[in-house]
């Protein structure tokens, strides 16, 4: 405790929303909505030395002026390949874009029912390889009349935010490659008579991967006994993750040839700049009676 004492504790409580329309429920507050962003993730490719300029624009839905404050932040997804994000300050990650980013105006007053366009700049050093990545939070103080009278007599400033993420591929020198090995095959923990096909997955590369996949187990006649998808993974440089798929149903007893066939370009895709490799993944798997997996052949 500082000398004098504490006058009074301010707790800043963010929450993070990447949809556009985003609201909050904290500490018995009202939720209040938030201009809605054009754009909440930003893909771009750019040879080195060069600039890439856009905007994007914020809508206000209420009848009252927002004022927000704009800041960069870096982020990176968090270990497991979920999709969770984490945040830190500005220039803290090698992988951080914020150098290369300058926008304007740094502080907006959206009026009511009204719209805010932001203009952005991304300028690529001419040595840059790889991918960086960035985020442009777009911040405003809740407003008075939402916050209850226990959350103002504590000294609680309820602060909202939304975000756009920025992916800066600097062209020619992006490598997207991935090891998929450990297959196994086992019975579901969350479904009765089911299986559950597993892989580990990591990223080799220099840029962001989010993956889609799927599937088939092929017995000798070439008839599929078993198709389903892999669940996706998000994964930075060096990030690894799970793929998941289940099969609820029997299984013949028999061989088969189990084929995995894994996108690594989902997010290209998505995002309407391109396609990406496609790694395919071959194993033997013999089954016996009532689902039981006999033996799992080496991947190739």
């Amino acid at each position: 405790m500082t000398k004098g004492g504490i006058l009074s504790i301010r707790l800043r409580i963010i929450s993070i929303c990447f949809c556009l329309a985003a609201c909050l429920l904290v500490s018995g507050a009202q939720a209040e909505k938030l201009p809605f962003m054009s754009q909440s993730k930003i893909r771009v490719v750019v040879s080195p030395g060069e600039r890439a300029f856009g905007e994007i624009t914020l809508d206000n839905p209420t009848d009252e002026n927002k004022v927000m404050r704009l800041y960069l932040e870096d982020w990176y997804y968090l270990p497991g390949g979920s999709g969770a994000k984490e945040f830190l300050p500005a220039k803290s990650l090698p992988t951080s874009a914020c150098s290369w980013i300058t926008f304007s105006p740094a502080e907006v007053v959206i009026p009511a029912f009204g719209k805010q366009k932001i203009n952005y700049s991304i300028n690529v050093p001419a040595d840059a390889s790889g991918a960086r990545f960035a985020t442009l939070f777009f911040e405003t103080l809740m407003s008075k009349g939402r916050i209850s009278a226990a959350d103002r007599s504590a000294g609680l400033d309820v602060h909202v935010r939304v975000a756009t993420l920025f992916y800066v591929e600097v062209k020619g020198t992006v490598k997207r490659s991935a090891k998929i090995n450990n297959l196994n095959i086992q019975p579901s923990k969350e479904t009765k008579e089911a299986l559950d096909f597993t892989l580990d997955f990591e990223n080799t590369g220099n840029t962001d991967i989010t993956t889609s996949g799927n599937f088939s187990l092929i017995n000798n006649d070439g008839m599929v006994a078993a198709r389903g998808a892999l669940n996706n993974v998000y994964t930075f440089p060096g990030g690894k993750g799970s793929l998941l798929g289940t099969w609820k149903g029997n299984i013949p007893a028999g061989d088969y040839d189990l084929v995995v066939t894994v996108d690594l370009g989902k997010a290209l895709a998505d995002a309407g700049t391109g396609r990406g490799p496609v790694i395919t993944k071959e194993a033997s798997v013999a089954m016996g009676e009532n689902n039981q997996v006999v033996q799992i052949g080496q991947l190739k």
